[in-house]
């Protein structure tokens, strides 16, 4: 009976999946609000990502986490209240408490559970960091929040590798910030997790993987390509934001929305190939031969559009013939 919860429940993980990745695929093009990856991780959330992680590996926290679940979380949180006034430094049930609390939606009160936990384990219980991270993401206090669980999840691999939740919410994140080769590593590593997962699960895993791939190693239209490196002009390396990212646009002479667009990490000097398979509108992409302005902008909220501080750089190319040319980014938004 346990193996069918806990395939139904992965089946339910891999729905959403393939509905929320594909949105965010998209969505790199566009402006993005800070709390996307917070709701990301609410769906996630909302069908007991943790229990179906923890209940994968056989972890007692995954157990007692699906338990409250089914009978009943306030009664527990009263119970669990009352056992820790009196047993304080019981870390088993701080954990749980935040299971709890998380369960209800009070990500507040589990975040600070966690903590206690985390406090008794002087840090370095991975499960237990990870569960700080999650408690954080749904919180949803901004892209600092985003920011920490990040550290936490680094931390938490750095002491076991194969936590799985903390591999997953890390594949996450890396995903919905453009790291697309630790994300894909991320997901490579659940894939090779001891006991394997369900084959419907590594069939899911394997699709998301090949689909990174794709991105990171795209086929790109050659009677449309436009081949770039990015650099940064030294005068300016002192003004880049930290947590920026770098978008790099094609646009047409005639105005209008880009032709083309791509979102990568902060990491200068970098190579970045678009053609028309990189438009934002399938209506409307980079035409053979067709006379652009390529623009690199460094932007530190993370929105495409241009923000006062930013930093730029622009060339023209001919779309399909320039070939490959730098462009320097050596300009400041005002």
């Amino acid at each position: 009976m346990t193996g069918f919860v806990i395939g139904a429940a992965l089946l339910a993980l891999l729905a959403v999946l393939f509905v929320v990745l594909p949105l965010l695929r998209s969505g790199a093009a566009v402006p993005t609000p800070p709390a996307a990856t917070a709701a990301m991780v609410v769906t996630f959330g909302l069908i007991g990502l943790s229990a179906i992680i923890y209940s994968l590996l056989g972890s007692p926290a995954g157990v007692r986490a699906s338990t409250v679940a089914s009978s009943g979380a306030k009664a527990n949180i009263a119970a669990l209240a009352r056992h820790l006034e009196q047993h304080p430094d019981d870390q088993s049930s701080w954990i749980a408490l935040g299971a709890a609390y998380a369960t209800t939606g009070e990500y507040g009160l589990a975040l600070r559970s966690y903590q206690q936990a985390n406090q008794l384990s002087h840090g370095t219980d991975p499960n237990v960091l990870a569960d700080i991270a999650e408690a954080m993401l749904l919180q949803d206090n901004g892209a600092q929040s985003v920011q920490q669980a990040s550290q936490l999840l680094q931390h938490a691999l750095r002491i076991d590798p194969q936590s799985a939740k903390a591999l997953f919410y890390s594949a996450l994140i890396a995903y919905r910030t453009g790291e697309l080769q630790v994300a894909r590593d991320d997901f490579a590593a659940l894939l090779k997790l001891t006991p394997a997962p369900p084959e419907k699960l590594r069939v899911a895993l394997q699709h998301q993987i090949d689909q990174i791939d794709a991105q990171l190693h795209p086929q790109i239209d050659p009677a449309t390509a436009i081949h770039v490196r990015v650099r940064l002009a030294s005068a300016l390396e002192a003004k880049v934001p930290p947590n920026a990212s770098l978008f790099v646009f094609v646009r047409s002479p005639d105005g209008g929305p880009p032709l083309a667009v791509k979102r990568s990490p902060m990491k200068l000097p970098q190579d970045v190939d678009l053609s028309a398979a990189d438009a934002m509108i399938a209506a409307r992409s980079v035409r053979p031969g067709q006379k652009v302005t390529v623009v690199a902008r460094i932007s530190a909220s993370g929105n495409p559009l241009p923000q006062s501080g930013d930093l730029y750089g622009q060339i023209e190319y001919v779309a399909g013939k320039t070939g490959p040319r730098s462009i320097e980014i050596d300009k400041l938004t005002p």
